[in-house]
């Protein structure tokens, strides 16, 4: 498996984990949410965890036949603090009719969105969508963590992709993927700054949206333009990272062919240990997703092999 693919995945995760005084079974849960007025609604099933329990499950679901599906907006519901975050990614090649671990993402996977407990309604400007192709297939992928001494039961994760009433003359949004996998925090070392990037392949004409993550060692998270001529580089996108408070942020600004694009993220390593790249909480992440339009691609890398 490619570190690119676990790098996808993995840099979804919007909602922070509770302590091991969280609450177990007992939560109460809301009203499930509506499904949307055009579009599709899909739920995860129940997941039941042991206390301290960390696992992925992943729920597949068909796109409806026909044309193409114009995704313009993408809603979800998670009520329980043990869902550390979801994926939602669409895949040519259908794995299972049932609930499955998923820790090693398929290759085929391509990503649409993600979050957390909490995390906002999105949806694109006007005149703009996210084709996926009729007949595809949805991943709902699903990072559990029960930090809590009870068994937690978790309840359906609900998403809602909403489509456009008129799908002609939308323009393409894209997702670039930037960040980096090099990561390497010495025990104690504060301020550390981590980056990665790309020159640009293909311009990004209006960037709108960002969708960064890091993990509990992270404090804060900047994508920028670095033009070829020397000028001075131009702030895309922007954060002071919180891993208890997390969502997709207003992006703004663009990026000509052969800028570079590069995100720096910055950490504080407090703890007796080394920390480098990986999946788990006790690891740590340096991705950004930025989410631009016209495009000719649906997703791109920037800084991940």
């Amino acid at each position: 498996m490619s570190l690119r693919t676990l790098t996808v995945a993995a840099s979804l995760a919007l909602a922070a984990c509770s302590s091991s005084s969280g609450p177990g079974p007992t939560e109460p849960t809301p009203e499930p949410l509506a499904p949307p007025e055009n579009g599709v609604q899909f739920a995860s099933g129940e997941v039941l965890l042991a206390p301290g329990e960390e696992a992925y499950r992943c729920f597949e679901f068909a796109l409806p036949e026909g044309a193409g599906f114009p995704l313009v907006g993408i809603e979800t519901q998670a009520t329980h603090p043990a869902v550390h975050h979801f994926g939602v990614f669409t895949t040519t090649l259908t794995k299972s009719d049932e609930p499955y671990s998923c820790e090693e993402m398929g290759a085929a996977w391509g990503l649409v969105s993600g979050g957390g407990v909490g995390t906002p309604a999105m949806t694109f400007p006007a005149g703009t969508a996210m084709t996926i192709d009729a007949g595809a297939h949805v991943v709902l992928q699903l990072h559990l963590l029960n930090a809590s001494s009870k068994d937690a039961t978790v309840p359906p994760v609900r998403l809602n992709l909403e489509t456009a009433k008129d799908p002609s003359g939308l323009a393409a949004v894209g997702l670039l993927i930037t960040g980096t996998l090099k990561i390497d925090l010495p025990p104690k070392a504060m301020g550390v700054v981590q980056t990665g990037g790309c020159d640009v392949e293909e311009p990004l004409e209006n960037v709108f949206a960002a969708f960064p993550h890091m993990h509990r060692l992270g404090r804060s998270l900047e994508t920028r333009v670095v033009p070829k001529d020397g000028a001075a580089s131009r702030t895309l996108s922007q954060v002071t990272w919180d891993f208890s408070d997390q969502g997709i942020y207003a992006a703004d600004g663009s990026a000509k062919l052969g800028e570079r694009v590069e995100t720096s993220c910055t950490y504080d390593n407090s703890t007796d240990a080394a920390v480098s790249f990986g999946l788990h909480t006790k690891d740590e992440m340096c991705v950004n997703v930025l989410y631009y339009y016209p495009a000719k691609e649906r997703s791109r890398y920037c800084g991940i092999p």
